[in-house]
């Protein structure tokens, strides 16, 4: 299971312990912090199973099992997509949920390979 997160540079302590938190709650993924700038570079290199951005998905429309558009302003929602189905939360968008959203990327890459949707 290989985790994204691309922050803008204004979040780069958010990415590193986003990044962090999702490697020691979940030892089994690998999760890497890197900016957005050269995002489609990144995912290239790293082929993530899913990306957690503060920009939406326009690198590789539905050639990715999951990403989270994570919003850092608490008018915004965080729209989330796995395996082509997508939904809003409306409340900050906590580590709890966060996992979640890694467990079940991790369902279906498992039941599914690494079919694309989001």
């Amino acid at each position: 299971m290989r985790v994204l997160v691309a922050l803008d540079d204004d979040y780069r302590a958010y990415r590193g312990v986003i990044s962090a938190a999702i490697r020691v709650l979940r030892p089994h993924a690998k999760a890497e912090p890197v900016g957005v700038d050269g995002l489609a570079q990144h995912m290239e290199r790293f082929q993530p199973h899913l990306v957690v951005c503060t920009r939406p998905n326009t690198v590789d429309p539905e050639g990715i099992p999951a990403w989270v558009e994570l919003s850092m302003h608490h008018s915004r929602p965080t729209r989330v997509c796995v395996g082509g189905h997508h939904h809003e939360l409306t409340a900050p968008l906590g580590l709890e949920a966060l996992l979640k959203i890694v467990d079940d990327t991790e369902k279906f890459i498992q039941t599914h390979g690494d079919c694309k949707g989001c």
